[in-house]
Order: C-alpha cells, then structure tokens, then sequence
C-alpha cells in the first residue's frame, strides 16, 4: 500500500485551550509552588535561628541593627530600671534600651537593634507600673522569641523569590505571601504576650493589670483583624486570662503606683 502524507490540519497550530486559562494555570501552578519552596525555607530559617548560640545572636544583632526616624525621644531612667528587672528574669544576651518618643498615638514596638520606643501616648493612658510592665514585657518577648531575626531572615527570602520570578509575578507573589506572614506574625504577638505574664509573674510576683491596656484599646470588631498583623484585643485577652489561670499565676496583689512621670 502506498503512503500518501496529507497536509496538516488547518487548526494543527491553534491551542485546544484558551491561551488565557492556560496563562492562569500556569500562574497558578507557579504561585503554588513558590509558597511550597517559602515555606520550606522559613520553616529551615527558623529552626537555624531558634538554635542560634547567645554569642552569635548578639553579633547578628549587631549587623543588622538601624536607627528609625521616630522623630523626637528621650530615653527614660524609669523605664529601664522596669527592663533591667525584667531582662533578670528573661535573661536576653544583649542590652535593651528604652525610650520615649513624643507621640499621641498608643502604640510600643521593639527594633532589631535591641531597642524598645513607647509613645507618650501610650504613657499618658496607662494607670499603674503594672501596665507600663506588661507592654514592656510583651516587646521583650519579641527579642527573646527573636522575631527581630525571623522578619529578617523572612525579608531576605521574600526578596530572593522576587527577584527570582521576576517584577511581573513579584506583585502577586507579595500579595500570597503577605498573608501567610499574617498568621505567622499574629501567632508571634501572642507568644510575646504569654512571655510577658511569664517575665511579670518571675520580676514582680504578679501579673495584676497585665490585660487592662489591651481592655482600655478593645472596641470589638474582631473582624478587622481577620488580616490585621495583631490579634483582636478580645482574643489576646481571653488566652491571657486563659493563661494567668492555667500557670496559676497572681493577679490578686495590687498594683504599683506609678513612681514619677515619664
């Protein structure tokens, strides 16, 4: 039999599948993959880093701290004399400083550099030592659950992945990432809170107040912290009085009055 070769198909070079759903597809399968590879990676970077040796973890420390432009501070004798009891109890390899930064707003966040600000604002609500020492105490627990080196060591992957699938795909790579960071970073706001009932009840022998700043801030609407960085306020108070009960911890001692200004 003789074998006559016919001419292709007029649609030999037309896709069966719309090209955009392949597009998407392919995005998909590309997302999917990155956030596999990421998480890998942090869940690596963060078993090396909680493993890191005191010594190394102050040099680390050392190379990436930064000063921020937070405006007008001062530092506060007040305020360190609260750390230096608490850094007793969390024995943290390297020295914390406070200060004080002259802004209305209620807030208190903790630097890589081993440096904690707190606003006036938030001063000028608190009603006792006790309180002052639990938003301490919960920074501190940043530093002594080196979540100052996780971030970093998360911002130098996230960068890799970028520059690696290029500005195109970056932009929604970000978007993916962020919220799996959210619920790394809201787990790490509660691990701190539990740290400064820990540092409270060992430094002061009592936890009383711990939960009022965080009772003054709560206005409810949980569903604003669905992809907050924070955990609503009515949830971190819950788990703390959850834990205060559970360690048996004293919150019955009054509280410390308030010594002098800030």
């Amino acid at each position: 039999m003789r074998y006559e070769p016919k001419l292709p198909d007029e649609s030999v070079n037309i896709p069966k599948e719309n090209l955009f759903l392949q597009a998407v597809k392919l995005l998909i399968a590309l997302i999917i993959i990155a956030v596999m590879v990421y998480g890998m990676l942090r869940v690596v970077l963060y078993f090396v880093v909680d493993h890191i040796p005191p010594s190394y973890e102050k040099k680390l420390v050392n190379l990436i701290s930064f000063d921020m432009d937070v405006g007008e501070k001062h530092s506060s004798t007040y305020l360190d004399e609260m750390t230096e009891k608490l850094n007793q109890c969390a024995k943290l390899p390297y020295e914390i400083r406070t200060y004080v930064i002259s802004e209305k707003g209620v807030n208190a966040f903790a630097l890589p550099s081993g440096t904690i600000y707190v606003t006036q604002g938030m001063l000028d609500m608190v009603k006792n030592q006790n309180e002052i020492v639990a938003i301490l105490g919960h920074e501190m627990g940043h530093f002594k659950n080196k979540d100052h080196l996780k971030s970093f060591g998360t911002s130098l992957l996230f960068s890799l992945l970028s520059v690696t699938l290029g500005e195109g795909y970056g932009s929604i790579l970000e978007t993916t990432l962020d919220i799996s960071n959210i619920k790394y970073s809201q787990s790490a706001e509660l691990a701190s809170d539990d740290f400064a009932l820990e540092v409270m009840q060992c430094a002061y022998g009592s936890v009383t107040d711990a939960t009022k700043v965080f009772e003054r801030l709560n206005k409810g609407e949980e569903w604003n912290y669905f992809l907050a960085t924070h955990p609503a306020f009515s949830k971190r108070i819950s788990l703390m009085k959850e834990k205060i009960a559970q360690k048996g911890y004293d919150d019955s001692t009054p509280a410390i009055p308030l010594q002098q200004p800030f």
